[in-house]
């Protein structure tokens, strides 16, 4: 089966946490389609990673810190696209405490994906594209919100992809999320079939899921198609083999 294949051409995509894993293969989805892409991550400059990220623009982006989060929403030039990748970073010495005042600025949004989406508004709000500007949220962001939430992450980010939409649907902004079940994989196991007409027979066997890493970053691409203009505060779930550092 073929794979599907988008045109970006002329568009601007802002991919956080695109330096490695499954952001990092979304962000070369997109400049493979013909998309001028940025892609932010935590260290102070691109050379620091082991991936070769010269094809990409280059941000440092700490979504724990507020100033961090300004600074860079300051910095964005015209944008058709925000994909947020960027995972929580928790500080090591992190106590309780700590915990539990990070993932309350998170359900408040100020720090974290949903607070650098809001500073992007107006940007993502001038696009020209069918639909508007677009914002994909990937499973990552489920992690912010289990900081704040615990179980009821996923359905959160369902709830506030569905009112984001709904406000933003007036300026111009659609917002999707994508969610997955990623497993690590594992190798297809044996087993003995007993044929009564020819003996003992080896075969293969594997269980679901069977998707991939690609399957997420499709869905991410065709969220942000021309082809997805008309849907806005859905959640997608994928499930997915874990690949490439996920």
């Amino acid at each position: 089966m073929r794979e599907p294949s988008y045109d970006f051409s002329g568009r601007r995509v802002l991919v956080t946490g695109g330096t490695r894993g499954m952001g990092l293969f979304v962000a070369h989805a997109f400049a493979d389609a013909g998309a001028q892409v940025t892609v932010t991550g935590d260290q102070y400059l691109r050379a620091y990673y082991d991936a070769d990220l010269s094809r990409f623009g280059y941000d440092q982006l700490r979504l724990m810190d507020r100033d961090s989060i300004a600074a860079v929403a300051g910095r964005v030039g015209p944008l058709d696209i925000l994909v947020n990748h960027a995972p929580p970073v928790m500080p090591t010495d992190a106590d309780t405490t700590e915990r539990q005042f990070i993932g309350h600025a998170v359900q408040l949004g100020l720090v974290g994906p949903f607070a650098f989406t809001h500073r992007l508004r107006y940007r993502l709000g001038q696009s020209t594209m069918r639909g508007g500007g677009v914002v994909v949220n990937m499973p990552s962001t489920e992690e912010w919100l289990r900081l704040a939430h615990a179980e009821h992450a996923r359905h959160e980010l369902a709830g506030r992809t569905r009112r984001l939409a709904s406000e933003w649907a007036s300026a111009g902004v659609r917002v999707n999320s994508v969610t997955a079940h990623l497993v690590e994989p594992q190798r297809a196991g044996l087993r003995v079939q007993i044929d009564r007409s020819s003996g003992p027979l080896l075969t293969r066997t594997r269980s679901a899921p069977t998707g991939t890493t690609r399957d997420v970053g499709n869905a991410v691409l065709f969220l942000a198609s021309n082809g997805a203009a008309a849907i806005r505060g859905q959640t997608f779930h994928v499930d997915a083999w874990q690949a490439n550092g996920g």
